[in-house]
């Protein structure tokens, strides 16, 4: 009778859970797999007296206390941790490694790990994996499937999959093997170089998935990776308001299906552009393929930059005044008869004394004096500048004055205004660019930001808020989006609702192309993080613009929750592609129905739902594995989740 209830039990479950299985019926035990990967803190094994145990905040790991040369493997045992591991299941394993290379990148990149379980012998090269290469490999990002090589870099946590990198790729699936009768198994390590830092071992099932957020909570891998979600089909965010919401050009291709404005980043700077005093070898290939892009989509185009003293010529230093002028003219000259149809352009960047003014200070471009330097008004320089500019652009296109530290800084908003009176009333400037980096806002008060730009909108001239990105605080630490939906929270508004600032160019969006690491808003799955759905919603219902944000055919998806585990409450993803009923169900880990959270027809979009353990009688929901099944006309997807605390 005992068998038959495990069996009735494994069917009802199977069916409501599909990736549940039977791996063997010995007796009446009933076995099902375990999909968790078995992780292991670093500091937990038997180290030789080569290796230091380190903290790094709330982070213990290992590393050697001096470097190794040898390659073959450790040599002797200084250099060796073992580890009793313990396994739920047996099969067949992969080895996934948590780890920080430090500053010196390639020089501290590299241990070695045992081929297969065992005691091994040390100076035997058969025994032993030589793991080389950790600074260009690894992954970061939650969602990251550590499947592949990954590229995370230098100096940050992250997570790589030893198995199918290093090892020999005839045997990278089958090296670890967990059988019926050794459930416990020894492995071992051994460091190499003392800028590598091991955080934690995980051994994850060979024929199953596992992304950082996994490896991270010991949570399941699973049997395929999600299809990629669909690129977005548009509309542009702020489609057919009378502000534009630009960004710099992306690689994806489908840029004008977010942006209506578009700024080249690098590709419109002097000194990209003119490597050579010959400037018919000047190179206009990047800045071409952008105004292009611009003309092609009907998105205003907004250039950047004509004078700066970063990223200028490294040879227009060396010549005497009068030569400087001339390039400057002739450099001003060819960008306004090349891009006819420009709508705006910075004409100058970062004037402000302690910025990047040609100077020649700090390793800046020395041609200030060639423009006039401070002069009578202390700003000729900027004045000049002007007056070359609205000479030689295209008569519609408006000329921009761009700065970053300014609407922060009741100080700096003083000083700026002085540069801007100057040039208005010469009737040289069209607008006021105002920069928005992490660094400037996100400690703000935002009372100070509307204040000022009170005072910039005062002149009547109107204002552009340039080089816009949010993410973590100090940027440091991985990409936190709770932390950036808040900061898209508490400032987009106060700069997209002033009636002065008539448009915002982000600094960038995708994940790997930030000059602010933190501040991507769409992975590189094309899923968006929380800020981006709270910014599309929010520009549709503050422009009135359609709200089928997403209109291109795909497949629902289901997010992992977040926290995970639960305390008291927790918060769902799912992603729809069109509208269709929906419900969302909690079973506990028995297949026993907990709460519906959705139970409706939803329309399409990213969406979020709170599921708050602590509104439940504490016997409806105790600590514990429970599970969450999203069922749309189109698929069933269920993931696991934990309970711990109540």
């Amino acid at each position: 009778m005992k068998q038959k209830v495990s069996l009735f039990l494994f069917l009802c479950l199977n069916v409501l859970f599909p990736f549940s299985g039977i791996s063997s019926f010995p007796g009446d035990l009933l076995v099902t797999p375990d999909p968790t990967p078995v992780v292991t803190e670093a500091e937990s094994g038997v180290a030789g007296s080569g290796i230091s145990t380190l903290q790094d905040g709330s982070i213990r790991y290992i590393t050697a206390k001096s470097n190794y040369t040898g390659q073959s493997g450790p040599g002797d045992s200084i250099r060796l941790i073992t580890y009793a591991v313990t396994f739920r299941d047996t099969g067949y394993y992969q080895l996934f490694v948590r780890m920080r290379v430090g500053a010196g990148g390639y020089d501290d990149d590299s241990f070695f790990a045992a081929r297969g379980f065992g005691a091994k012998a040390l100076a035997d090269g058969n025994d032993w994996v030589f793991i080389n290469g950790m600074a260009g490999a690894g992954f970061t990002q939650p969602s990251d499937f550590v499947e592949a090589l990954g590229e995370a870099g230098s100096q940050v946590w992250k997570w790589v999959n030893i198995s199918l990198n290093f090892f020999p790729s005839s045997t990278a699936l089958k090296t670890f093997y967990v059988d019926s009768g050794h459930l416990t198994q020894t492995f071992q390590i051994a460091t190499r170089e003392d800028g590598l830092a091991i955080d934690k071992l995980a051994f994850g099932k060979a024929d199953l998935y596992y992304t950082v957020e996994a490896l991270d909570n010991g949570l399941a891998g699973v049997e395929a990776k999600p299809e990629p979600i669909p690129p977005y089909q548009g509309p542009p965010l702020a489609g057919g308001s009378t502000k534009f919401l630009g960004n710099v050009m992306a690689s994806d291709n489908i840029f004008a299906n977010y942006w209506n404005q578009i700024t080249p980043g690098n590709e419109g700077k002097w000194g990209s552009i003119a490597s050579t005093s010959d400037s018919t070898k000047w190179n206009w290939s990047g800045l071409d393929r952008i105004y292009n892009y611009a003309q092609q989509h009907q998105l205003i185009f907004k250039n950047h930059t004509l004078i700066w003293g970063a990223q200028q010529p490294s040879w227009i230093s060396a010549l005497d005044a009068a030569t400087q002028l001339k390039y400057i003219e002739t450099w001003m000259r060819m960008v306004g008869k090349r891009y006819p149809h420009m709508d705006m352009i910075d004409v100058v960047n970062e004037p402000l004394v302690s910025h990047n003014p040609p100077d020649g200070v700090n390793g800046r471009a020395n041609y200030k004096e060639a423009l006039g330097g401070n002069g009578t008004t202390g700003w000729d320089w900027v004045i000049k500048s002007f007056e070359l500019a609205r000479k030689y652009m295209p008569g519609q296109t408006k000329l921009i004055l761009n700065d970053y530290g300014i609407i922060n800084d009741n100080t700096a908003t003083s000083i700026y205004l002085t540069i801007i009176n100057l040039l208005k009333n010469r009737g040289l400037i069209d607008g006021i660019g105002v920069q928005g980096h992490r660094f400037e806002l996100e400690k703000a008060s935002t009372a100070t930001l509307k204040s000022n730009l009170d005072r910039l909108a005062a002149t009547g001239l109107p204002i552009y808020i340039s080089e816009f990105d949010l993410g973590n605080l100090n940027n440091e630490g991985t990409p936190d989006d709770h932390q950036q939906l808040e900061l898209y929270q508490r400032i987009f508004p106060v700069l997209w609702e002033h009636p002065g600032v008539k448009g915002i160019t982000l600094w960038g969006y995708l994940e790997g192309e930030m000059w602010q690491s933190s501040c991507h808003l769409v992975l590189k799955t094309n899923a968006w993080r929380p800020a981006m759905t709270w910014l599309a919603d929010y520009v549709r219902r503050t422009t009135g613009n359609s709200p089928a944000w997403i209109t291109s055919p795909g497949t629902p998806t289901l997010s992992q929750n977040y926290p995970n585990p639960v305390s008291s409450s927790t918060e769902i993803g799912f992603t729809l592609y069109k509208t269709q009923k929906v419900t969302l169900t909690i079973y506990d880990h028995l297949g026993r129905e907990v709460t519906t959270l959705v139970n409706g027809l939803w329309s399409p979009g990213n969406h979020r739902v709170t599921w708050k353990i602590s509104d439940l009688p504490a016997g409806k929901a105790g600590n514990g594995l429970y599970f969450y099944r999203l069922v749309t006309d189109d698929i069933i997807l269920s993931r696991k989740m934990m309970v711990l605390g109540r």
